[in-house]
């Protein structure tokens, strides 16, 4: 009976149409999440994203005017630096410390204003930067530069994004501290240095100009020393004299020309032909890597005058030169044509001899003979000695060549010692002596 009422109530679907229902509209909730939907994942990401006071991140300046700077941060809505915190510099316009497209590090002051901003800071990011930079620097002993902003006592302030010091010990090449009127040159000038010490707390920076330049140094000598080759000519500038040669700078090492190797005749001390400052050429003679060193010649970039030597000299020339020096053996002459020469103690004088100084002295002007060259040696030995016998001799002969002549009987010993010697006769003519016989004889 049930079944038949139900099957009575039923309503044939092809007479009675459904009705579908009209839609319920939707809710802010589905709105959002639709919109969310269709969001990128960048959009999704940057309507999400939130900072927080006191965050340093990275943005990309968007906008630059005198009211201040807009950076994309990444956040739904740019960021915000006002003129105040672009820079720690007074009155510097805006668009000379940043450039639209330039990427920066920025510091939040304001998370979100009423208006929706953040409100940023370059000024306190570069800080919160430098300091993160001297502590790597620190750690890494990376050199940095700074500006010398002025003189203080015992060093120097700098500035390297913070406020520096420099003790006077640590500026220029010594360890001796520099008096002050040497340090106000360096106010101005951008120099290199090293991180000492840095402590965030107190704001304290401490740094060394000396230990920058002692690494500079170091580089350039090790560039400069793998490019030298022995036989090698480079030109250098005379950095330091002392007794037994000169230290040539060449660049970012020093030299040794040892005072034989500056000329091909012996001189008394370098200073005799160089001076400090002087720029020379010169040889590479030998490299020592083990040591560094470097041995320079500079004769050798000049004619060796010894080759040709025997061209300019021969044995039995009578030579003038000046007296150089006086040595213990005797005397060295200095030569036309730069060479030199020896005059031993015993070819110094027909007497004997203790010292060069009883014949000669220095300055000197003397005739010598040249009594024997050795090229290979380098040394050629003159004599005043002999120079003198065979002058005595040849005046000998001339006289007795001259009473030979005049057909007379000659003449005696004692008239040529007395003609030598200067025994009293006229005018020291032998032959006063000779009439003043002949006037006895006819007597």
């Amino acid at each position: 009976m049930l079944e038949d009422l139900i099957e009575d109530s039923a309503v044939p679907t092809d007479e009675v149409p459904l009705e579908t229902p009209a839609p319920e509209p939707a809710s802010e909730a589905d709105e959002f999440a639709r919109a969310v939907q269709e969001m990128s994942a960048e959009e999704l990401e940057r309507a999400t994203r939130t900072v927080r006071k006191g965050q340093l991140i990275r943005g990309t300046v968007v906008h630059v005017d005198e009211n201040g700077v807009l950076v994309d941060i990444g956040t739904k809505s740019e960021g915000v630096i006002p003129p105040n915190e672009l820079t720690r510099l007074p009155n510097q316009p805006p668009e000379e410390v940043v450039q639209v497209g330039q990427e920066i590090d920025v510091v939040v002051l304001k998370p979100e204003t009423e208006e929706g901003q953040v409100i940023l800071s370059k000024k306190r990011a570069d800080y919160e930067v430098t300091w993160n930079r001297l502590e790597e620097a620190i750690r890494s002993n990376e050199t940095l530069h700074g500006t010398v902003t002025e003189r203080v006592k015992g060093g120097l302030m700098v500035d390297v994004g913070v406020r520096g010091f420099v003790p006077a010990s640590h500026v220029g090449m010594s360890r001796t501290p520099l008096p002050d009127s040497a340090l106000e040159k360096y106010v101005g000038q951008t120099i290199p240095l090293k991180v000492l010490e840095v402590d965030r707390v107190h704001r304290k920076v401490v740094l060394s100009n000396r230990l920058a330049e002692a690494e500079r140094r170091e580089q350039e000598r090790q560039q400069v020393f793998a490019s030298i080759q022995e036989g090698q000519v480079i030109e250098g500038k005379v950095r330091r004299i002392v007794d037994y040669g000169a230290f040539i700078d060449l660049g970012g090492i020093d030299g040794l020309l040892h005072i034989s190797e500056i000329s091909w005749k012996r001189i008394k001390h370098p200073s005799d032909v160089l001076r400090e400052g002087d720029r020379v050429r010169v040889q590479v003679l030998r490299v020592d890597p083990a040591t560094r060193k470097v041995s320079l010649g500079m004769k050798q970039l000049i004619p060796d005058p010894w080759l040709e030597v025997e061209k300019q000299y021969q044995v039995g020339q009578v030579v003038t030169g000046k007296i150089a020096r006086l040595a213990p053996f005797g005397a060295i002459v200095d030569l036309p044509g730069d060479l030199e020469a020896t005059i031993p103690l015993s070819e110094l004088s027909t007497r004997r001899v203790r010292s060069a100084a009883e014949v000669v002295q220095e300055g000197q002007e003397v005739e010598a003979l040249v009594v024997q060259i050795a090229p290979a040696e380098h040394r050629m030995v003159l004599s005043l000695r002999r120079l003198q016998k065979q002058r005595e001799e040849q005046e000998n002969r001339q006289l007795r060549e001259h009473y030979g002549s005049t057909g007379s009987r000659g003449f005696t010993i004692g008239e040529v010692v007395g003609r030598n010697f200067g025994t009293e006769t006229e005018a020291g003519d032998p032959s006063s002596n000779h009439e003043g016989e002949e006037q006895a004889s006819a007597e």
